[in-house]
């Protein structure tokens, strides 16, 4: 059975697993499988999954197919179901199955006792409960079952009417799984991102076993674009709660194969590297049936698969096998993970319902994620904290955010004076120009503002930051987003633009905090170029006493460790760039698509190894 360890993994019959996977729909059948019910089918595609390295899918029941208006289960359909469930565990397949399909690849399916889909009402809420007991009840005891995720993209069928009545609805329906198996563990399904109001992963963990986020992002900046896929691994977390990547994937009727599979290393290495405790690609099969809903009109659903519609492997496949071997080699009850002496300040008005606050959540997001872009190109060991949950650290980092709450400063200023490092680049939104973010400058920062009465703020062209030698140039790419602008009470300018101070430091107690007057990590996230901006990372490190346990040859590289009686064991070298990386290492490589010579490692792009040191 699935349990939670102590150390927010899931485990299987009591051991660490990674769940590696794929969302599944046959080959043959699409979404219409269980009604296109072919045994021999599903058989072959067990074969080929089994083959590729995988040992978890995440199936799905389709309402329409299985459910009478009553919300009662078709007899025929279970025991489809339970040969569906044999197969998979006799290819040694675990499966978390997927109760209530709402929304699936650009159609929303209907439940039959739902038609109107009025979802969180207590009369659809009574039907809902009968059919996912009878699914629970039928199954709870198969060996394939592994977990059980509750829903598809629910909330993309009917957003919630607020807050409350999702948490609700979602509480109940939990709870009713709960009541049938108590043993086998449970998530959303309904992709737990920061950036979704109703699904944050703060609101959606108090509930489930593990958080499951689904992620589909695009970026022209490819160091930044996977990065982001491990800042939201990484958010999810901190919150103590195992994790599962529960979708992502790209379809190779857009992209090309060689560079989707270098995706998919580059982030089953990484996942597996921060905790995560799997990963389920979208999906495992293209599929051949163009006529169909919704293929009809999303085209780019045919071609999602790791395997074409004809059954042949694409270069996907060819990761996943060197991935599994990754996690044959490596025993993962033997290592642990470091402690985040680093840590990201998450504003409550990302994840919180404050009254009368503007903060755009993707705005908040992109900023966030940019500093944990830089932050990983400086190779720092860092993670998320919430402003309610605050705990101790050598470095705090704000990055671009308009405000906190006035309590959190407080809490902020007592770290420093015991002796961390707190940095903060401001935020000053001009179309929200009553707003303050601190209330304590001159106290915790050692300046005060210099903006003229009734003004909006200050912008500026071109920003450039004078640091150990480097030049930092900073594009400025919007012009909604400025300063207050600030002068000095007891902090030491640290540069200029002009005769503009815009960097300051200043020693508080023990610590010290810097203030830096431009947003640079959300100038930073509406541009392309990442340039060099990461070295001021570097510089936070080092005054904050952070030990680096090693440096790259390029920032590209992300850099992930693993310990072992609590010394740096298992190194991940992670190129999230399309170009060959060389950098200097010395260590036994155990792992990867790296060339090794010597102490010189050359990194092929888009690729991770791992080595024991």
């Amino acid at each position: 059975m699935t349990e939670i360890s102590g150390n927010t993994y899931l485990t299987l019959n009591g051991k660490r697993t990674f769940f590696l996977g794929v969302n599944y729909w046959s080959r043959e059948g699409n979404i219409l499988m269980w009604r296109r019910w072919n045994i021999d089918n599903i058989r072959d595609d067990m074969e080929k999954l089994r083959d590729a390295g995988l040992n978890s899918i995440r199936a799905f029941i389709l309402a329409e197919d299985f459910a009478l208006p009553d919300g009662t289960v078709k007899r025929e359909y279970l025991d489809r179901l339970r040969l569906f469930l044999d197969e998979a565990n006799r290819y040694g397949i675990n499966v978390f199955l997927t109760l209530l399909v709402g929304h699936m690849s650009g159609k929303n399916w209907p439940f039959p006792w739902d038609p109107d889909n009025k979802i969180y009402t207590v009369e659809a809420l009574e039907r809902t409960r009968r059919f996912i007991t009878t699914i629970v009840r039928n199954f709870k005891d198969h060996p394939a079952i592994a977990g059980w995720i509750l829903t598809n993209e629910i909330t993309n069928v009917r957003v919630p009417p607020g807050n409350v009545e999702f948490e609700l609805w979602l509480r109940d329906l939990v709870n009713t799984v709960k009541s049938v198996d108590g043993r086998r563990v449970i998530s959303l399904g309904d992709g737990t991102v920061p950036y979704k109001p109703a699904v944050r992963p703060e609101i959606v963990g108090k509930y489930v076993d593990f958080l499951s986020p689904h992620i589909y992002l695009y970026d022209n900046n490819p160091v930044r674009h996977t990065l982001t896929y491990m800042a939201i691994i990484e958010y999810c977390l901190s919150l103590g709660k195992p994790t599962l990547l529960e979708e992502f994937g790209f379809p190779t009727n857009l992209f090309t194969e060689e560079t989707h599979a270098g995706f998919i290393e580059v982030v089953l290495v990484g996942s597996l590297a921060l905790g995560a405790s799997g990963a389920f690609i979208w999906c495992g099969f293209d599929f051949p049936g163009e006529e169909d809903q919704p293929y009809l009109w999303e085209p780019h659903e045919l071609a999602f698969g790791i395997y074409r519609s004809d059954g042949s492997p694409k270069k996907a496949v060819e990761a996943i096998k060197r991935f599994r071997e990754l996690l044959d080699i490596l025993d993962l009850r033997s290592y642990t993970l470091p402690n985040r002496e680093a840590k990201i300040v998450v504003p409550a008005t990302l994840y919180g319902d404050l009254p009368f606050t503007f903060e755009n959540r993707w705005d908040l997001f992109k900023a966030l994620a940019q500093s944990y872009t830089l932050a990983k190109m400086a190779s720092l060991n860092v993670t998320f904290t919430r402003e309610e949950d605050v705990s101790r650290g050598k470095l705090f980092i704000v990055p671009s955010v308009p405000r906190l709450q006035t309590r959190t400063w407080r809490i902020l200023l007592r770290y420093v004076e015991e002796g961390a490092t707190l940095y903060y680049s401001h935020a000053r939104y001009l179309n929200h120009p009553h707003v303050s973010s601190c209330h304590i400058w001159e106290e915790l920062f050692g300046v005060k503002p210099d903006l003229k009465a009734g003004m909006r703020g200050k912008v500026c062209e071109t920003l450039e930051i004078g640091l150990r030698g480097y030049n930092i140039k900073i594009p400025v790419a919007r012009n909604d987003v400025g300063t207050t602008g600030f002068a000095e009470v007891d902090a030491s300018p640290k540069c200029r633009i002009g005769e503009e101070k815009i960097m300051f430091e200043a020693k508080r107690g023990e610590g010290r905090v810097i203030l830096l007057s431009y947003p640079i990590e959300l100038y930073l996230s509406s541009s392309v170029s990442e340039l060099n901006a990461y070295r001021l990372y570097e510089y936070l490190a080092d005054i904050s006493g952070i030990k680096v346990v090693y440096k790259p040859g390029r920032p590209v590289v992300q850099v992930e460790y693993w310990l072992k009686r609590d010394q740096p064991k298992i190194l991940f070298l992670i190129n999230h760039s399309y170009e060959y990386v060389e950098t200097t290492l010395y260590g036994e490589k155990i792992w990867g698509r790296s060339e090794v010579r010597g102490n010189k490692v050359l990194l092929s792009p888009k690729s991770a190894s791992v080595f024991e040191i």
